[in-house]
């Protein structure tokens, strides 16, 4: 993927923060509405998932190219993702550790295009805890780097 220098600075660190924070709180409003159906947690997962990429995404857009992110060596890998992200100074609690490790690439996919069979996933109080630490974190690592983010 080659991309020009205007969409390179138009994917930045707080524009990724910023939706991945849109994500999240809509992930946060649909869960406590506990509609009353089998599959009622599946949209709150994806929303969470994609929050948790797109807030690791923000921090490594301080070192990585877009490019570079959207590539087979990141894209949508969550352990790759986490590890570097903590090699630019996020720490990530054990029970963060745990949530992410379920959240692998299968995880991901599987809960956007529909598969039949057992599945562990994590639960959504669970993910919505790590997505707040992820958050935390990030958030002050890129306000280290005056990138403007509310926390």
């Amino acid at each position: 993927m080659v991309l020009s220098p205007d969409d390179e600075a138009r994917t930045n660190s707080m524009g990724l923060f910023n939706t991945a924070e849109a994500f999240r709180l809509s992930a946060m409003a649909l869960q406590k509405t506990k509609v009353d159906s089998g599959f009622a947690e599946m949209p709150v997962r994806q929303l969470y998932f994609h929050a948790l990429e797109l807030y690791l995404k923000a921090l490594l857009r301080q070192t990585h190219t877009v490019a570079a992110l959207s590539s087979k060596k990141f894209g949508h890998k969550t352990d790759r993702l986490v590890k570097a992200a903590e090699a630019l100074g996020l720490a990530v609690k054990d029970e963060d550790r745990e949530v992410l490790s379920l959240i692998e690439t299968n995880a991901v996919i599987e809960s956007r295009y529909i598969k039949t069979g057992a599945k562990t996933w994590p639960a959504t109080e669970a993910l919505c805890r790590t997505c707040k630490n992820i958050r935390d974190g990030v958030g002050r690592l890129l306000r280290k780097n005056d990138v403007m983010v509310r926390l």
